[in-house]
């Protein structure tokens, strides 16, 4: 917290008074130095989660600043685009709020009362950018989103080339998996002329990437028949439907089959969303990618990521080892990427590099 972590644990503090979920707090280090101004959060162990290092207001004057440094930080890195990680939570200085960018849609979400009571400020803030027309804030635990302006329940964006269908109202996260966004564009080099597997396809991000880039076949592969279905609409927007196929199916029995590929993308869902689930999510990491890389051509590729922050980069590659031993396959590391960059990691906060991406060559 001294160092700039910008959470207050509950068993840090000295006593709590009696305080509202949400309520605005001030937090003094115990030889009474101002050390931040946050919100009091009633459940969990986070206690406080520290917005300013100043006893500004908590306020409008604050969203118009955090909003707008964000955006231009995100139009550097897009020039020209209007899909992005508009707000990513601690990094951009409203620790527990995201906000995805979809064209003239806000699409955001938050599990922290303070927003709740923020929201129609921050709703209002959002719309008075250029461009944007409908701003979506789902609230946890307060059953159906709020929405200002104008938001269609999904629509259609353009991002690096892709056309791809935009689920607002029912999508998983926001609707797309923008922290991947960087990564499914670095395939290029590998991808022409293959057969691909896109485990975990969603609604074909990947797949689509894949197709364009010159992938002579892409089978995606997930449980969701809703998302298979969307991923169909943008094989067929994107103008690559004859060179994809997607299949109902767990990932896990699929690289079970007696059929090879020269390249293999799994992106799985977060296995370990505590600490204590860590050792349980590095077995079936470990199964998961040893299946892989025996279903891979020798010299084939396998993309494989983990979104689990309990399982971080040195340990994700210390289970791929396990597993290319188990698999009997030689292997070399090509890429090690993290997050895009629109999902800045904050160097104070470890729990903001979440995402590990590792481009392999098994032979």
């Amino acid at each position: 917290m001294l160092r700039g972590h910008p959470w207050v644990y509950r068993n840090e503090l000295d006593g709590v008074p009696a305080l509202e979920d949400g309520v605005s707090v001030d937090v003094f280090s115990h030889t009474n130095r101002f050390i931040g101004r946050g919100f009091y959060q009633a459940e969990g162990g986070i206690a406080v989660r520290l917005v300013s290092r100043k006893p500004r207001p908590l306020d409008g004057a604050l969203w118009i600043e955090r909003l707008s440094e964000a955006k231009s930080f995100r139009e550097r890195l897009f020039p020209g685009e209007n899909v992005y990680r508009w707000i990513f939570g601690e990094s951009d200085g409203l620790p527990g709020f995201v906000a995805d960018r979809y064209g003239p849609v806000v699409a955001a979400e938050t599990t922290c009362a303070f927003y709740a009571a923020h929201a129609d400020a921050l709703a209002q803030t959002f719309l008075s950018h250029e461009g944007v027309e409908g701003v979506r804030i789902r609230l946890a635990g307060h059953g159906k989103p709020l929405e200002y302006g104008t938001v269609p329940a999904s629509l259609e964006c353009n991002m690096d080339g892709l056309s791809l269908e935009v689920d607002i109202s029912a999508g998983q996260k926001t609707g797309l998996f923008l922290d991947q966004r960087r990564n499914s564009a670095a395939i290029k080099p590998y991808v022409a002329g293959a057969r691909v597997l896109d485990g975990y396809c969603y609604t074909g991000m990947w797949s689509c990437r894949a197709a364009l880039d010159g992938a002579q076949q892409v089978t995606g592969v997930d449980t969701s028949a809703p998302a298979l279905e969307q991923a169909r609409r943008n094989a067929q927007r994107n103008a690559v439907n004859a060179a994809c196929v997607f299949e109902q199916a767990d990932v896990a029995a699929v690289l079970e089959r007696d059929r090879r590929y020269d390249v293999i993308l799994l992106d799985p869902p977060a296995l370990a969303k505590t600490r204590p689930q860590a050792a349980k999510a590095a077995s079936v990491y470990a199964a998961l990618n040893r299946a892989a890389m025996r279903a891979l051509e020798p010299g084939g590729i396998l993309i494989t990521s983990t979104c689990s922050h309990f399982v971080g980069r040195e340990a994700f590659l210390e289970i791929l080892k396990r597993a290319a031993a188990a698999a009997q396959r030689r292997v070399w590391i090509l890429e090690v990427h993290g997050a895009s960059p629109d999902h800045p990691v904050l160097i104070s906060m470890p729990e903001t590099d979440y995402l590990t991406c590792v481009f392999l060559r098994v032979f």
